[in-house]
């Protein structure tokens, strides 16, 4: 089976040869391909080369336009730099006062835009040359996660006491933004769109279920009503929010190593199929090919017909090789079990 018959065949609970392996790769796949970090951030040419590399050397089955968390960010105006082969850094707030974010943020066009025309770019870059062989990952911010991108992570969530019109108003705003972003990649060939929103990790579940999850859910079905799949992803410890995060209607919902999984898959069973949940750097990083194997073990064991092998979030930069490759490795050894 190709990567895309596979990962297709799968979220269906159809027979596969082996189970995708849908690992996080960045830092990594730049670093393997010989690629300066800020040229696979600015240049869709080189971000298309490493990730199409990595994916192909390692075996894994979609291939990903991530890349870093100001991409909206820096087309909002932002204070965002490239810094010399590493992650883009944000040097401040592009709003410092929740009263004063609508004179600062205006709606643009992703096809009119800087960063996020370089991500249409590598999609259909993507879709030219694997198109027909791999399904090809977009990529947006979530709505509470581009907020905090905005005002920065301290501020932000300061700014959640502040006054509950101008929270809502600014959230509506990011949203309708975010929608555009994302439908921008789907037309441009995205099969799925990710959708990063790691900040809701840090609040309540209540704060979560009144300010955000309705807003993802927006997200999530236009997405979703536009033909493609959405894939949420919040790392950390969502435990407290697993279940409103899967009343998104997400058709993947990532999970980090610290969520339970085997409550995850209870509250997923026939809504949307469970992705992760290998430890990064504790892990993948730091463990060896056997530990590693034993982790795909648990996922597979305890999985089910539609859940996905992955990293919980992004394989380290310093990764070993060989660790990485173990995840595959091990699929391939299992071939296609169903798990549970």
């Amino acid at each position: 089976m190709t990567p895309k018959e596979r990962v297709y065949s799968r979220l269906k609970g159809g027979s596969v040869d082996i189970i995708p392996n849908f690992s996080i790769v960045m830092l990594f796949a730049a670093y393997h391909a010989g690629i300066p970090y800020d040229v696979f951030c600015s240049d869709y040419r080189a971000l298309v080369k490493a990730q199409t590399l990595t994916a192909k050397d390692f075996g894994l089955d979609i291939l990903s336009s991530m890349s870093d968390p100001f991409r909206e960010t820096y087309d909002y105006g932002g204070p965002v730099r490239f810094v010399d082969d590493n992650l883009p850094a944000c040097d401040g707030a592009t709003f410092s006062d929740l009263d004063d974010w609508n004179t600062k943020l205006k709606h643009w066009d992703p096809f009119q835009s800087t960063r996020i025309l370089d991500r249409i770019k590598a999609i259909e870059l993507f879709r030219k040359e694997n198109g027909e062989e791999y399904p090809i990952l977009g990529w947006v911010e979530g709505p509470f996660a581009e907020f905090c991108d905005l005002a920065t992570i301290s501020e932000g969530m300061m700014m959640l006491y502040d006054s509950e019109d101008e929270i809502n108003a600014c959230l509506e705003f990011i949203t309708d933004q975010q929608i555009s972003v994302a439908l921008a990649q789907v037309e441009s060939g995205a099969d799925i769109i990710g959708m990063g929103d790691a900040a809701a990790s840090l609040i309540s579940n209540d704060m979560y279920c009144n300010l955000i999850q309705k807003r993802e859910e927006r997200i999530v079905k236009a997405i979703q009503d536009a033909g493609a799949i959405c894939k949420l992803h919040i790392c950390g410890d969502i435990n407290h929010i697993l279940p409103a995060v899967i009343d998104t209607g997400a058709k993947i919902v990532d999970i980090d190593y610290m969520v339970d999984f085997d409550n995850a898959m209870v509250l997923a069973k026939g809504r949307c199929s469970i992705c992760g949940h290998i430890e990064p750097a504790g892990v993948i990083l730091r463990g060896n090919p056997s530990e590693i194997k034993g982790w795909v073990d648990f996922c597979v064991e305890h999985g089910n017909a539609d859940s996905i092998v992955s990293s919980g979030c992004e394989v380290p930069k310093s990764t070993p090789p060989e660790n990485l490759m173990a995840i595959h490795d091990r699929l391939v050894e299992i071939g296609p079990k169903q798990g549970r």
